[in-house]
């Protein structure tokens, strides 16, 4: 029969080992506030100041000219929801705009996925990226600088996408922008994809993928260089002069090859100095 009284010292000094190693534990341990910030419950007033912590590129995609630029929020959720009525919302909301090279235009990010730029000059770059309300007001912001690199291309620097047999060809319908935000000056592009999936997976790897995954690339005005888009959430781009502009979104695999196109002009009307 198993000795119970010899056992009690054991337990009292397993009890003792135990005390001592949670007192003993770091304290700089971060709360579940400090990590995920406030709880959905706490007015919006107690919330502390929204800031963005922006890291340089990636190294290893900006050797091959590709800009891949990681952020995040603090004291603030990245979400595709706009207007007055969500300033009042606890916990606070909002999202990025994005402007390159001190451009005079940005476009809007609500996808919380890392800014990615294709097509850039080789040479120096400036990114600005701002957080702000879902009503478009200024929270924070921070730029980055950096240069790209010269790169060599090549015939076969880009692996053949895989073809699903069995997958009918994806394809995009991009809507006319809605003219209630363009009448502002703000371009809306609702668009949806037919045998594909928009999620943020890149690589060759991805494309034996099924059913289907890619994204978007957005030009604007025949520049030499566009953004990615992987958030299936409408094109948003604010602050371009009054007059025609032309809007180019190509649906690419998630190698970044081009599979389907459609271009939207659209005019913006002077702007309203009342």
């Amino acid at each position: 029969m198993p000795n119970r009284i010899n056992r009690r010292p054991w337990s009292c000094v397993s009890a003792t080992i135990l005390i001592a190693c949670l007192v003993a534990a770091p304290a700089t341990a971060q709360t579940a506030r400090e990590v995920r910030g406030a709880a959905p419950v706490e007015p919006l007033q107690s919330e502390p100041p929204a800031k963005i912590v922006i890291d340089p590129p990636l190294a290893e995609p900006l050797s091959h000219g590709r800009v891949v630029i990681q952020y995040r929020a603090e004291n603030l959720h990245i979400v595709p929801v706009f207007g007055p009525a969500a300033l009042a919302v606890s916990p606070r909301i909002g999202h990025i705009h994005v402007t390159v090279d001190d451009a005079p235009w940005v476009w809007a990010d609500a996808s919380g996925e890392p800014v990615i730029l294709n097509g850039l000059a080789s040479g120096p770059h400036r990114v600005l990226l701002q957080l702000e309300t879902a009503n478009h007001q200024l929270l924070d912001q921070g730029a980055v600088t950096f240069t790209v690199p010269k790169v060599l291309t090549t015939a076969s620097a880009a692996p053949a996408a895989q073809s699903l047999q069995s997958e009918p060809p994806a394809k995009i319908i991009i809507d006319a922008p809605i003219a209630e935000p363009l009448a502002r000056g703000v371009v809306f592009l609702p668009y949806r994809t037919e045998n594909l999936q928009i999620v943020p997976v890149f690589g060759p790897a991805a494309l034996a993928v099924s059913p289907r995954v890619g994204h978007i690339h957005v030009t604007v005005d025949d520049a030499p260089w566009h953004w990615a888009d992987a958030s299936g959430e409408p094109v948003i781009i604010m602050g371009l002069p009054p007059g025609r502009h032309k809007i180019l979104i190509q649906l690419v695999n998630a190698n970044h090859k081009p599979i389907d196109q459609g271009t939207i002009e659209v005019t913006l009307p002077p702007a309203n100095t009342h």
